[in-house]
């Protein structure tokens, strides 16, 4: 997809509009990657350098310059390789979710075969890389936005606009996934939403222990 050839945005935005217009798209990862996770993923980090350096945050002020930048550069890694983890794991479940429905449904069916099927996943409904990378790239946006709160020297306000972010990307994720994985049923499609808000919860801890690790790596 070349930038002079961008999907038009939905009139009415809405996690709903937003997750229909991911799936009839299909936006290219290597463009969702360059144009979109790279410059948002660099908020953070850039954010913790800076309020390093000129806030009296509790932990940032420790830091030096050069440490700084250490863990930045750790968080900012963590962040990129986590879009394309949480993908793989969207992709997998949405499309074992299928295989499962599809060998369901089979065994209603007279007379009932003695050896249930694989499953088969039809061309149509198969969850392709490219709109679960989609998917788990917009899920943290909040995330990403919210670290601009360090502008302000208050830790106070910072921890409670990262706790309602944390809260809309963990709604995002929940109602954007059934459209853009596929999932006709309400019943599966809100399973599938609550898997994927608790891999995203596992993931954003997973990824905080890292940079946690790092923070104390530097400071013994």
């Amino acid at each position: 997809m070349q930038l002079t050839h961008l999907p038009h945005t939905p009139q009415h935005l809405s996690f709903e509009a937003l997750s229909r217009w991911i799936q009839k798209n299909h936006i290219p990862t290597g463009s969702m990657f360059s144009f979109y996770v790279l410059p948002l993923s660099a908020i953070a980090p850039l954010m913790l350098y800076y309020a390093g350096l000129h806030h009296n945050i509790v932990l940032l002020s420790d830091f030096n310059a050069t440490q700084l930048t250490f863990v930045g550069s750790v968080f900012f890694a963590a962040e990129l390789a986590m879009t394309f983890v949480l993908a793989g794991a969207i992709r997998w479940l949405g499309n074992a979710t299928l295989r499962i429905t599809h060998t369901k449904y089979e065994m209603l069916e007279y007379p009932t075969p003695e050896v249930p099927s694989a499953g088969t996943v039809s061309p149509y409904r198969e969850v392709d890389f490219r709109d679960a990378y989609t998917l788990a790239a917009i899920a943290p946006t909040p995330l990403w936005l919210a670290s601009l709160a360090l502008l302000t020297p208050s830790f106070g306000f910072t921890t409670t606009v990262g706790v309602i972010a944390l809260g809309l990307s963990m709604y995002l994720l929940y109602t954007a996934a059934p459209a853009i994985l596929k999932i006709k049923g309400k019943g599966e499609g809100v399973l599938m939403g609550w898997i994927l808000v608790s891999m995203g919860m596992i993931g954003w801890n997973a990824m905080m222990y890292l940079t946690f690790i790092t923070w104390a790596y530097i400071t013994s």
